[in-house]
């Protein structure tokens, strides 16, 4: 039975966007949604946690149907971009704030462990207003756990942070997911980040779900065109250029399934003759390159810079993805 089902959910902006989709989760899951701009992501969280209401379809949470509750009584908690802790509470207030009915004793000694979980231990009476960007954000996900929500929902909560801190903080995200085994839902604008921690990935276009599944599978067998790519880098080229196929399908091709001046390639290659080099651009782990070939544009790691006008390319045959 899913932790997490959205059933025919609905929301309608007459005249602007539509909302409608289905999907559920799994108990303990962390499931990251990525999307372009507009795509309904920040829409479906505001379903989720009662800001906003659906216009058809029913939101199931462990079990219990809470379509219709008020938002303070779904123990939904959410994380978001600019952190919004309360400026006149210390670190402790600020985590303190959620916790319902226990005493002062327990909630010392639960702030203490919520502050040990996101690495932050003794920063108790730390005031937020002397913490860097990074630990404001840790804060404000002690103070979400604290409240012991069912589910715990992310609104792109790194975007505002430089991006080796945000690859840090990210790894944090999936430890606490690890050790406090909260259901968590976690929008981000950044694929990469999306791939690395989750367990599975939705990808949203339009309203609607155009991929979801594992990471490994939607970037390997992405269902549709637009997931293929908006997944990663890859080319998008006539089918006809690869085989004898005449039709108007497109052939996918990820930069990694094509190698530059590859010897003896076998008969797992299809081999493209004399493709223009028309950029090589250094990325740390070697060069992106980029060439024309009859009129279509394909994209590749080398090695080492490409300094030729023109190059023979080896495809992997059986990496072809073809719609």
């Amino acid at each position: 039975m899913a932790y997490l089902e959205c059933n025919g959910l609905k929301r309608i902006f007459p005249g602007k966007f539509t909302l409608d989709l289905s999907f559920d989760m799994g108990e303990n899951e962390l499931l990251c949604i990525i999307g372009p701009s507009g795509s309904g992501k920040s829409t479906l969280l505001s379903l989720l946690c009662g800001v906003d209401s659906p216009d058809e379809g029913r939101i199931i949470l462990n079990g219990s149907d809470i379509t219709d509750l008020p938002i303070q009584k779904r123990r939904i908690g959410m994380v978001f971009q600019d952190f919004s802790l309360f400026p006149t509470m210390d670190v402790a207030q600020n985590i303190c704030y959620g916790m319902k009915n226990i005493s002062k004793e327990d909630k010392d000694r639960r702030t203490a462990e919520l502050l040990d979980l996101v690495g932050l231990s003794g920063f108790e009476k730390r005031s937020v207003h002397n913490l860097s960007g990074g630990e404001a954000q840790r804060i404000a996900l002690a103070r979400a756990i604290a409240a012991q929500p069912q589910i715990l929902l992310l609104d792109e909560p790194l975007s505002a942070l430089d991006a080796p801190l945000r690859k840090r903080l990210r790894t944090v995200i999936r430890q606490i997911h690890d050790e406090t085994k909260i259901p968590m839902i976690y929008v981000t604008h950044d694929r990469e980040e999306a791939f690395a921690i989750s367990d599975r990935v939705m990808i949203l276009n339009k309203g609607k779900v155009e991929a979801i599944g594992k990471p490994q599978d939607v970037y390997l067998n992405p269902p549709n065109l637009f997931s293929a790519r908006f997944s990663g880098e890859g080319s998008v080229i006539p089918m006809s250029l690869l085989t004898e196929d005449t039709s108007e399908k497109l052939a996918f091709i990820r930069p990694e399934d094509i190698k530059i001046n590859k010897t003896n390639p076998g008969e797992n290659y299809i081999i493209l003759k004399d493709a223009a080099v028309l950029s090589s651009e250094y990325i740390t782990s070697g060069f992106f390159v980029r060439l024309s070939y009859k009129g279509s544009e394909l994209c590749c790691y080398a090695s080492s810079e490409v300094k030729s006008e023109t190059v023979d390319l080896a495809v992997r045959q059986d990496r072809v993805l073809c719609f």
